[in-house]
């Protein structure tokens, strides 16, 4: 099951998909732009023409037959008229003090992969604001080019957990 919560309103059930049935989107949502598809991994969420009311933290749960275990979330944001695209990918599981952990965030636009500015965050309890932790200007990992108009820019970061000081939620 997927799920989308904004802030300050209850989790919103997406949909669902079971093993050999059709997907099932949830009845407040507009069922031509929300496809949920099975990936070897899990569920696959895609939104299609976004809108500002998509905006939310989307995460995925998994019913056992007596728990319901939950996926990382990802924040989606959705700005101005702008022809950017963020995906970050999400880390599986918790992270042990002394492990390191890589984010990967790809950025699909029609603007030059050197004329981007990447903000990593962190948002940890007891803080108003998330943090900028780095930033990439006019660097990326990889490119990748989508049609002649888009590319495609991947970045990563790269972060020791060294101890308690260093939890949140990082994107």
């Amino acid at each position: 099951m997927w799920y989308k919560q904004r802030l300050e309103h209850a989790p919103l059930e997406v949909g669902s998909k079971l093993e050999d049935k059709p997907a099932v989107i949830s009845g407040q949502l507009d069922k031509s732009r929300f496809k949920l598809n099975r990936i070897a991994s899990g569920i696959s969420l895609s939104i299609e023409r976004v809108t500002k009311e998509d905006e939310g933290m989307y995460f995925c749960g998994e019913t056992g037959k007596k728990t319901l275990d939950f996926s990382t979330a990802t924040f989606l944001a959705v700005t101005g008229q702008s022809d950017i695209s963020v995906l970050q990918t999400p880390v599986r599981g918790s992270v042990s003090p002394g492990e390191s952990v890589t984010l990967q965030c790809t950025v699909l636009s029609e603007i030059r992969a050197a004329d981007l500015r990447v903000l990593w965050f962190r948002a940890a309890a007891g803080q108003s604001f998330p943090e900028i932790i780095y930033t990439h200007q006019n660097s990326s990992s990889r490119q990748c080019e989508i049609s002649s108009s888009t590319s495609c820019s991947l970045y990563e970061f790269s972060k020791n957990i060294l101890d308690q000081h260093h939890t949140g939620t990082y994107y």
